[in-house]
């Protein structure tokens, strides 16, 4: 099951950050054409928001199965600093979420833009550490 799970959450993670990133593109071009708030946008956000909370989820999967063999807990990175990393920018992407559907029609777009883009650059920040880009 482990290596099933290793395999699930390592493609899958392809498919979250291609949807950070398509969220994070409409969002900005959106923001910079000076756009109103649209069902695109909607759209977008939610179901970049739904294939995150499923890497998430194999992701919190994956580390329980790992903690319960005894595999994980050599790698400090692996233990601590990833999973706390995107526990933190999903956190962020459902916090800025509902407060970008909150608030007033002239920011949503901003805020959304804001919101994206910083869960994106910690989902980076925890992708570049477990792959040891530094």
């Amino acid at each position: 099951m482990y290596n099933f799970m290793t395999e699930a959450h390592d493609g899958w993670h392809y498919l979250a950050s291609l949807a950070l990133v398509v969220a994070v593109g409409t969002f900005l071009v959106q923001w910079a054409r000076g756009q109103a708030w649209s069902r695109l946008e909607q759209r977008v956000g939610t179901y970049a928001i739904i294939v995150v909370d499923i890497q998430l989820l194999l992701g919190l999967i994956l580390w329980g199965t790992g903690w319960s063999l005894g595999i994980i807990g050599a790698n400090a990175a692996r233990t601590i600093e990833h999973p706390f990393t995107m526990l933190l920018a999903v956190v962020l992407l459902h916090v800025g979420w509902i407060w970008t559907k909150r608030s007033d029609e002239s920011v949503r777009i901003r805020s959304g833009a804001v919101t994206f883009v910083v869960a994106g650059l910690l989902v980076l920040a925890g992708l570049g550490r477990i792959q040891g880009w530094f």
